[in-house]
This record gives structure tokens, sequence and C-alpha cells, in this order.
């Protein structure tokens, strides 16, 4: 079944003997227009929480916009609120967005 919104996890990143490695924390698909209702946690390893990510795919059939912070609006350029410049992601796009402990992530069609 195709995910009819933008999946959003948020994890961090560490450096694990030269890999790259993904750490998720939770995850939700949210439906375009929309923000996550969980927020970035405050993690007890500072290394940890200094590597926060939101990794978010967009969905098959669409391109979005998505922006994080502690009221982020990812239909605006930069926001009220909004701590990141908005990522463009095209249909089935995947990137990483800097997360700090608090933020929500919020995501637009294109």
């Amino acid at each position: 079944m195709a995910i009819s919104g933008a999946h959003v996890q948020c994890g961090y990143v560490k450096d694990v003997r030269g890999a790259k490695l993904f750490f998720p924390l939770w995850s939700e698909t949210i439906a375009l227009g929309q923000s996550t209702t969980q927020v970035a946690p405050t993690l007890s390893a500072p290394e940890d929480g200094a590597s926060l990510v939101f990794r978010v795919r967009a969905p098959a059939s669409a391109e979005m916009f998505a922006a994080a912070g502690s009221a982020p609006d990812a239909s605006q350029a930069v926001g009220s609120g909004q701590n990141t410049a908005r990522s463009h992601f095209i249909a089935s796009d995947e990137k990483d967005i800097p997360a700090q402990a608090g933020w929500k992530c919020n995501v637009v069609s294109a």
C-alpha cells in the first residue's frame, strides 16, 4: 500500500567506525499541510542531541516542502518560528533536516 502523505522519522545520526548510522526514535506519516504531533526529544547524551534530525520522505506522487522549528511553516521560505530554511523534495525524495529538542516538522505541497 502506498503512503499517502510524507513520512517523518526523528532520530540521530552517529558515526560508528566511519559509517554514518541513523538511529530512529519515533516516526509519523502526516498529510501535506500538517505538522508532526510529536516533537524531537531531549537526549541524555550531548553528542546524540547534537546530531538530531528529522528524516523526511516525500510521497511517491507529489513534490513538497518541509521545514523544522518550534512552529514551522514550510509554505514560507523563512517563516515565523521556523528555525531552518525549508527544503524542497521531489516525489519519493528523502532528506535529513537538522532538529533540536522541542521542534516539530511541517510539510506542504510544492
